[in-house]
Parts: structure tokens; C-alpha cells; sequence
């Protein structure tokens, strides 16, 4: 018997620098008697604080060009005769994205007509340009 085990992937902003990290494996309290709340290991036995609030889950979709979309990503949606730009969210156990029209709309139903434009953190001017219908 097969059993599927996903890799759960995150990427964070360190606390010293601001650059992005990826990691599979986090840790919370005291590593090395460095003091910060959340810890990635980026490579085998190399520890770096992170910014909390920047913690973003890989959703496991990727857009039409095949990058992958984490949590809090802003991604342009393509229609047919508009566009629009979304934040996406991990909302009651889903990766969505919220519709003004009908609540929540899972990602997977837009991964072939949307692209990553960037991330709530480091773009949030993008969310005033594309509003949604």
C-alpha cells in the first residue's frame, strides 16, 4: 500500500534582514539562547528567527506559470472580460480566496487563469489597484 505524505513547506521573513526563508520544519521558543517566537531550519542544524506574522503556507497550487502559491500571496485572476487581484487564505481547513459575491472561493477553481503578483507584506498596494467586480 502507497501512502501519500505531503511536504507541508512555509516561508517566513527573517527577524534579522527581512529577507524571505522556506523551511519545513519550525520550532517555537529559545534555540542557542536566541530569544524570538518562531525559528525555521534552513538548512540541517541552522536556525533563523523568523517574523511571526509573516508565516505563509505553501497551498500546494500553482499558478498558470507554475509558481507556487503560498498563503497570503496576491494573485491577478484572469476572466474573460476583466481582471482582478485576491489575497489568498487559509480558510476552514481551504486555500481560498474571498469573493465579494459568494463568501469564499477555493484557489484550486482559479489556478489556471491566475498568476502571483506578489504578497500582502511586501505589496499591499496591489490589492487597491485590481478590485474585485
Amino acid at each position: 500500500m502507497d501512502i501519500y505524505m505531503r511536504m507541508i513547506k512555509f516561508r517566513a521573513k527573517r527577524v534579522n534582514g527581512g529577507e524571505w526563508v522556506k523551511s519545513m520544519t519550525i520550532s517555537y521558543g529559545t534555540i542557542k539562547r536566541k530569544m524570538y517566537n518562531v525559528f525555521f531550519e534552513v538548512e540541517p542544524n541552522k536556525w533563523v528567527g523568523v517574523i511571526p506574522e509573516t508565516v505563509c503556507q505553501f497551498s500546494e497550487i500553482t499558478d498558470k506559470n507554475g509558481n507556487s502559491i503560498f498563503e497570503h500571496d496576491l494573485i491577478l485572476i484572469h476572466e474573460s472580460s476583466y481582471q482582478f487581484t485576491v489575497e489568498v487564505l487559509f480558510h476552514k481547513g481551504m486555500f481560498c480566496y474571498k469573493n465579494k459575491a459568494c463568501g469564499f472561493t477555493p484557489l484550486w477553481y482559479v489556478s489556471d487563469r491566475c498568476e502571483v503578483i506578489g504578497n500582502a507584506f511586501d505589496n499591499p498596494e496591489l490589492m487597491k489597484e485590481g478590485v474585485q467586480p
